[in-house]
């Protein structure tokens, strides 16, 4: 296994074999580095698997790490030590590319299965870094994921200080958060009590109890990607001319009054319909008398020719 020992500006490759491997500042250290205390490090390795166990706490990634507790230590990370030595974890290229060219739901399927190793999926892991389950990978197949030691619970830990129900994973989107279901003792990330959701990035430590889990935020094949489709653009606004002058331009449709509207009639309110009906015509009273002296002089005209037919 290679390992990067970055001390004083310059990068050191180192081929450990399996077994046990120290690093201090002693003469019998495996890795002596002047100005560390003796046997400051136990590397256990095995095959791929790497553990460490330190005399004194030390940063690993972005959190302290407790002393003369067994750790797993993933591809990629890195241990801070002191004098500002820092041991890397190289990533494992390979099987980064592996990963890529595999469907996530299956691969997610086969690890809860137990056949595939922590390295072959792309779908988004939690690792156990310490604990009974160390080294264990548990896949986040589902949109809700519940955490504790209940027999029922999607992950389940070998730890009497989680509880039956301790914590779960949401799944929204492209985004993971994680949120305590009530307990005591809580749940830290990153050595941070979670007080409500809180989003999960790549390499951070869940810590439930005496367990503590590695999130890693699982790689998308380029046909799974989100592509956001653009809105169809709307066609160019056709520009305004002026007809000429002795053109006589057809109103538009738009200007034309609907066949259901009847303009009111003049002098009236637009109001109801039967307001705009036509009213039966009221005689004033000149015309009634001008109506009655008609009548009589009708009635004299018939009188003077009657007198002249007798005589």
């Amino acid at each position: 296994m290679l390992l990067d020992i970055i001390w004083n500006g310059e990068t050191t490759p180192v081929d450990l074999i399996d077994g046990a491997v120290t690093v201090g500042g002693g003469v019998k250290d495996d890795i002596k580095l002047d100005g560390l205390p003796v046997k400051l490090l136990t590397l256990e390795v095995d095959g791929t698997r790497l553990s460490i166990k330190s005399i004194r706490p030390l940063r690993v990634g972005n959190q302290l790490f407790p002393a003369h507790v067994p750790r797993l230590v993933l591809p990629g990370e890195s241990m801070t030590l002191p004098n500002d030595v820092v041991v890397r974890r190289p990533d494992d290229e390979a099987s980064k590319e592996r990963r890529k060219n595999k469907s996530t739901d299956f691969l997610a399927r086969e690890l809860l299965s137990g056949d595939l190793g922590p390295l072959e999926s792309r779908a988004a892991t939690l690792t156990c870094v310490t604990g009974a389950n160390e080294g264990h990978v548990y896949p986040i197949a589902f949109l809700d994921t519940s955490i504790g030691r209940a027999d029922d619970v999607d992950i389940r830990l070998h730890d009497r200080s989680v509880s039956r129900r301790h914590a779960r994973i949401i799944h929204r989107g492209l985004s993971y958060f994680v949120e305590d279901a009530g307990t005591t003792n809580g749940i830290y990330v990153n050595g941070q009590k979670v007080k409500r959701a809180q989003q999960l990035n790549t390499g951070d430590v869940l810590e439930l109890g005496h367990t503590m889990l590695r999130f890693e935020e699982g790689e998308r094949a380029p046909e799974e990607r989100t592509v956001i489709q653009k809105m169809p653009e709307a066609p160019p606004k056709q520009p305004h001319v002026e007809p000429p002058s002795n053109v006589q331009v057809a109103p538009d449709v738009a200007e034309l009054p609907s066949p259901s509207a009847t303009p009111p009639m003049p002098g009236l309110p637009g109001g109801s319909t039967t307001d705009r009906l036509p009213r039966p015509r009221r005689f004033a009273r000149t015309d009634v008398v001008i109506i009655v002296l008609g009548v009589m002089l009708m009635l004299s005209g018939l009188s003077t020719a009657a007198f002249f037919w007798k005589g």
